[in-house]
């Protein structure tokens, strides 16, 4: 279990413009090889936009480009896909398929809040 705290933003998304703190408590892989993280966010976004009933805190996060990485991040920001699982968190192992996945936005991981909330470029 790997523990690293991130900053998700997005240039491309109204819902997630506003800096969110993202734990990365997980690594995962795709059945292609691709890696993904599984993060807890806060604040939490609208779960009612999504037929949630409740807020959504946890989230799938992966690279939209090949080469990225988020553990560790290379190069910020990191491009990714946001992303909720089609059932139930805990049901969810590697190695995961993209079906199994809803994304509900696109996103990037900056290294500290200031960044994220500047969107500043390395």
């Amino acid at each position: 279990m790997t523990q690293q705290t991130l900053y998700l933003s997005s240039l491309e998304s109204q819902r997630f413009e506003s800096v969110r703190e993202c734990r990365i408590v997980e690594l995962l892989t795709f059945d292609t090889g691709k890696e993904a993280a599984y993060a807890f966010v806060e604040p939490p976004v609208l779960g009612q936009e999504f037929n949630k009933a409740s807020d959504i805190r946890q989230v799938i996060v992966a690279p939209r480009h090949e080469g990225a990485s988020i553990a560790p991040v290379h190069q910020s920001p990191c491009f990714v896909f946001i992303a909720i699982p089609r059932g139930e968190f805990d049901t969810l192992r590697s190695p995961i398929r993209a079906d199994d996945l809803e994304i509900i936005g696109w996103g990037e991981l900056y290294r500290t809040y200031d960044d994220a909330q500047h969107h500043s470029f390395d």
